[in-house]
């Protein structure tokens, strides 16, 4: 049974993250899914550092699950044929976090804030378990990286 990875973007497309955090180190094997990157589709590249709680809004949320929809189809499809899947999400991101994310910072102007690195999901990753869940789509949730 081969397994497919679903990877978050930025583990193989570096451009897209957040300016002035370095690459994640990640060599997948292929066949590989790569994720769009809400982030960057929703608030585009030239965007401020975020935390979880900034971004757990119902038109965030929204545009997730919008942005998932068709690589949910393609998912399902490869999961009904037998294959394993593997989604891969990236440490410490406010949406693509798999195991870790972020908390903190309150809105206002823009200040040096101090935000915290805590367990749990990020929303892109929430929704998209969400999502394969409700399909009947076995899968395991990993993340890369944490350097940051």
């Amino acid at each position: 049974m081969t397994t497919i990875r679903v990877v978050a973007h930025c583990l193989l497309n570096p451009e897209t993250r957040l300016r002035g955090l370095p690459p994640v180190p990640f060599a997948p094997e292929p066949p590989i899914i790569q994720l769009p990157c809400p982030e960057a589709g929703h608030l585009g590249l030239d965007r401020w550092e975020v935390t979880k709680n900034q971004i757990d809004v119902p038109s965030y949320r929204r545009y997730c699950r919008q942005v998932f929809a068709h690589q949910a189809d393609l998912i399902e499809l490869l999961a009904k044929k037998g294959h394993k899947i593997e989604v891969v999400g990236v440490a410490k991101s406010p949406s693509c976090g798999a195991a870790s994310t972020t908390e903190g910072y309150t809105g206002g102007r823009i200040r040096p804030q101090e935000h915290d690195h805590v367990s749990g999901m990020g929303i892109f990753m929430e929704e998209v378990a969400l999502e394969l869940g409700k399909r009947g789509v076995p899968f395991r949730l990993r993340e890369a990286g944490g350097g940051e």
